[in-house]
């Protein structure tokens, strides 16, 4: 699994690849107990945040923030796939552009999105470079849209359903099923989804 420095979620959507609906089914609980559903909402939720982390992937649709110290050559977006369509297609870059403190926003005529590559690169257009501005913590700022969406591969939402047995069956003691990882090795970075 990766580490980033500065990566956080900023906003995450509420609406989870796993109902709960069908997660009741695949534990086979069929009563509708309050403290039950709100506990095995709480596993939903759990099982896509541990399923992102071991595939370094962003399943449902979310906002992400990643701080630099200065411009590299190309900023990889990571947590892939950075959403394609829609209305959650923006990527924003901010900087610091002198002692001042002063911050500027990037037009987004000024680089380029290959949003094909995983993970997604921003480089500068053909020829040009990345505007001057204040090396120092986090002076560029990228924010930008990823996840699946409603639609992430079934082995995630077939791993997600393990997952959540696993929390539900031996709570305090859960541990990703073997099973899940080989499902979720097949979307890791590096393979094809």
């Amino acid at each position: 699994m990766r580490r980033y420095r500065s990566l956080r979620r900023a906003a995450v959507s509420s609406t989870e690849p796993v109902t709960l609906e069908e997660a009741k089914a695949h534990l086979r609980v069929d009563a509708s107990d309050y403290w039950d559903d709100e506990m095995i909402t709480s596993y939903i939720i759990t099982a896509r945040e541990w399923i992102e982390d071991y595939i370094d992937r962003t399943v449902v649709t979310q906002q992400l923030v990643m701080k630099l110290d200065s411009f590299p050559e190309e900023i990889e977006l990571p947590r892939p796939p950075v959403v394609t369509s829609g209305t959650a297609t923006a990527v924003a870059v901010t900087y610091t552009t002198n002692e001042s403190g002063a911050t500027a926003t990037l037009s987004t005529s000024s680089y380029r999105i290959d949003r094909d590559s995983i993970p997604a690169v921003l480089r500068t257009n053909y020829a040009g470079s990345w505007p001057s501005h204040i090396i120092d913590q986090n002076s560029v700022t990228v924010t930008w849209w990823a996840g699946y969406g409603s639609a992430p591969p079934q082995r995630v939402k077939t791993a997600i359903l393990m997952c959540v047995h696993e929390l539900y069956e031996k709570r305090g003691d859960a541990q990703m099923p073997d099973a899940a990882k080989r499902l979720l090795d097949t979307v890791s970075w590096g393979s094809y989804t």
